[in-house]
């Protein structure tokens, strides 16, 4: 609940700073973006270089963290492409993501703790919209539907195979020239 009061706040100032005149947007040969989100429960930190005007290449790195009688941590990395079907300030795109996620679950037992890990690699084809509240600021959501690969690493469970909508997200991004 607090990242989506982070995000909202992150949002309202954005537009309060925007200028009232809205320029053309980022979206050109040679920028580049910072993007801060909310990806499948993850805090992800992630950046964009523009191959041309309509196509990015993306990076990412996210990270949880939650502890109730157990403590979970997540890390994941992606890494995909994203074409722009338009550059206007409402820009619709679609693109690919591949993605490794670890999970870490602490569970106490006994007189100590066990260790549940597991290991997510994902290829998911992405689409979503853009919306620049600014020539340079932006707020983007996007969903993602894919294959998925679960490795139980300490045997514990069965691996698994899975098809779905595992990938989704709201974003904040700035642009730089």
């Amino acid at each position: 609940m607090k990242i989506i009061k982070v995000f909202i706040i992150t949002v309202g100032m954005s537009l309060l700073t925007a200028g009232a005149a809205m320029a053309d947007n980022s979206l050109q040969t040679g920028a580049k973006a910072l993007s801060f989100g909310v990806a499948n429960g993850d805090i992800e930190i992630s950046g964009r270089y523009f191959l041309q005007s309509d196509l990015a290449i993306l990076a990412g790195a996210g990270f949880s963290y939650a502890s109730n009688n157990d403590s979970t941590t997540d890390y994941s990395l992606t890494a995909g492409i994203r074409k722009y079907i338009k550059k206007t300030d409402l820009a619709p795109f679609v693109g690919g993501v591949v993605s490794f996620r670890r999970n870490d679950i602490i569970v106490p037992s006994g007189g100590g703790t066990d260790v549940e890990s597991e290991k997510t690699f994902a290829i998911d084809g992405v689409g979503g919209l853009e919306y620049f509240v600014a020539k340079q600021v932006s707020v983007e959501a996007q969903v993602g539907i894919g294959l998925s690969s679960i490795h139980n690493v300490d045997g514990t469970g069965d691996d698994q195979t899975q098809f779905g909508t595992f990938s989704s997200g709201i974003t904040v991004n700035f642009y730089f020239p």
